[in-house]
């Protein structure tokens, strides 16, 4: 509650300022993230989910368990910070797109979208 009245006496003004400076410095550390790690980075430890979800669900119809348990891996490798902003919707979007890609690429060693 003495937040909530701490807050009412700052100027509109002021916390739009404060508010545009954080997302600001957010995207400013995510994109230096991105910039480290490189999205081929990313992706080649995704890769290594996916290897080894293969070898650890080796029963048939295991393939939504299989992508669940990348899922999860795989935002567990974001900084916490970067978790908040990643949504799992969104991470399993970039996963899948991912996945059919090394599909279409084993298929017949060229990316042709002949997977679909």
């Amino acid at each position: 509650m003495e937040l909530l009245e701490f807050l009412k006496q700052i100027p509109v003004p002021v916390l739009i300022l404060v508010a545009v400076v954080l997302l600001i410095v957010t995207i400013v550390i995510a994109v230096q993230y991105l910039k480290q790690k490189g999205l081929n980075g990313i992706r080649a430890d995704v890769y290594q989910l996916i290897l080894k979800a293969e070898h650890m669900y080796n029963e048939s119809g295991t393939g939504k368990q299989k992508f669940e348990w990348v899922i999860q891996q795989a935002r567990g490798l974001l900084p916490k910070w970067l978790q908040v902003f990643v949504t799992e919707k969104a991470m399993k979007e970039v996963v899948q797109k991912w996945f059919v890609g090394v599909k279409d690429l084993l298929d017949d060693g060229k990316v042709n979208n002949s997977q679909k």
